[in-house]
């Protein structure tokens, strides 16, 4: 097992990509402490990692919460060797209709949130030599950014810069970012679907898609690799496989939208 009895606490666990490296981070040996701030949601996170995984509540967007949650995942753990972050939140639609509760809920939960558990975790980090896996996003190779996702591109985009800045003052630990392409999971169902489709499609006509999706177990994988690595790794990029040249190509509409929210819905059940 390459992560036999490291000591890691995995943000944003309760779904998605966080829930996946955490299981898979388990599974390789680590012991994991899951946060986020739908706790009932842990529970089957916990249950999947299995023994010696345990749940926190944290809100990363409260600094005390941030404290809080490194605090006790230390005392459980005795010590920590990683951390992992994996919330993210966007918001959908033109960048002039972009409010100021938006830029905030989403800077603070996509970049803030890092520096708050890092401010508590990194003196513990130091100690172990340890290592910070951040899940950043493939839109940030957009060019030109992908349009109606502003919030999202603008926070993962420093989300690199703060990574970057991180390491140049902490060279005891080693700092990944792993830019994520498209992936099933909850990311937007809270949308409708009459506003993503058109939007989706636009992206299409942009070359930004790969006509499918990645399962949450493929960023996972290299949240793995990540920590078990001899050596940092600085960047990784992950993106879906093009599908066979003979597929029917997807129309990205109604259908598509339903198709990639039943997939999330089934594996949060």
């Amino acid at each position: 097992m390459r992560l036999s009895g490291k000591r890691v606490l995995v943000l944003g666990a309760s779904s998605g990509l966080g829930k996946a490296s955490a299981v898979e981070i388990a599974k390789e040996g680590g012991r994991v402490c899951v946060a986020a701030r739908r706790v009932d949601r842990l529970e089957e996170t916990v249950a999947e990692a299995g023994e010696g995984a345990f749940a926190r509540a944290c809100d990363v967007q409260n600094e005390a919460s941030c404290k809080q949650v490194v605090a006790e995942a230390v005392a459980e753990l005795g010590g920590l060797d990683a951390v992992v972050y994996a919330p993210g939140v966007s918001t959908f639609g033109p960048i002039e209709e972009i409010e100021a509760k938006d830029w905030h809920h989403v800077l603070s939960t996509n970049l803030i949130g890092v520096s708050l558990i890092l401010n508590a975790a990194i003196e513990h980090l130091n100690t172990s030599r340890g290592r910070v896996v951040v899940i950043s996003s493939i839109t940030i190779d957009d060019s030109p950014p992908r349009p109606f996702q502003a919030t999202y591109v603008v926070s993962k985009r420093a989300l690199e810069a703060l990574v970057e800045a991180w390491q140049g003052e902490h060279h005891q630990v080693g700092f990944t970012s792993i830019a994520s392409g498209d992936t099933v999971s909850e990311f937007g169902l809270d949308q409708d679907v009459s506003k993503m489709i058109p939007i989706v499609q636009r992206w299409n006509q942009l070359e930004y898609l790969y006509g499918r999706m990645m399962e949450p177990v493929a960023i996972a994988e290299q949240v793995v690799n990540a920590l078990a690595a001899r050596e940092t790794l600085r960047r990784i990029a992950v993106t879906p496989s093009y599908p066979d040249a003979n597929a029917e190509a997807p129309d990205w509409g109604a259908a598509a939208v339903e198709h990639n929210r039943n997939q999330a819905d089934e594996g949060a059940e």
